[in-house]
């Protein structure tokens, strides 16, 4: 029963990780101005915490299931997909915080490749457990 509610928070994680902010995003690239709204700013930190209750969740998933370090393979690469993310994820915080929208925009389009590798790695991780 804990597991099914583990994972049930952990997908719902990876929704509102991967599809809340990406969203807003898409309406607030087009809205002209310096200066990005606050609204904005509160859903990226929204962001931020599903990324930290996605990487709680699923560590706990792992621990409950497997034990830790024993666990497989993939898991200890998927932590470190997870700990990279963790470090994009503060500096997308930051920029949303401190930087002009023209320059938040600019680094948003460097992140966005680092975050559809990072998702499709760990899908795979995930999905087919390859070690």
């Amino acid at each position: 029963m804990l597991y099914e509610i583990l994972l049930s928070i952990h997908l719902l994680s990876l929704v509102g990780w991967a599809g809340l902010s990406t969203g807003a995003y898409l309406v607030v690239r087009e809205t002209a101005g310096s200066v990005l709204p606050n609204s904005y700013k509160r859903l990226v930190h929204a962001q931020a915490a599903f990324a930290g209750l996605l990487f709680l969740s699923g560590l706990t998933m792992a621990v409950l299931v497997y034990g830790f370090p024993k666990s497989p393979l993939w898991i200890h690469y998927a932590l470190g997909v997870a700990l990279v993310a963790g470090a994009i994820e503060a500096y997308h915080v930051r920029a949303a915080r401190r930087y002009s929208a023209e320059r938040y925009h600019r680094a948003i389009r460097m992140l966005a490749p680092a975050w559809a590798v990072i998702l499709a790695v760990m899908l795979w991780l995930m999905v087919w457990k390859p070690f």
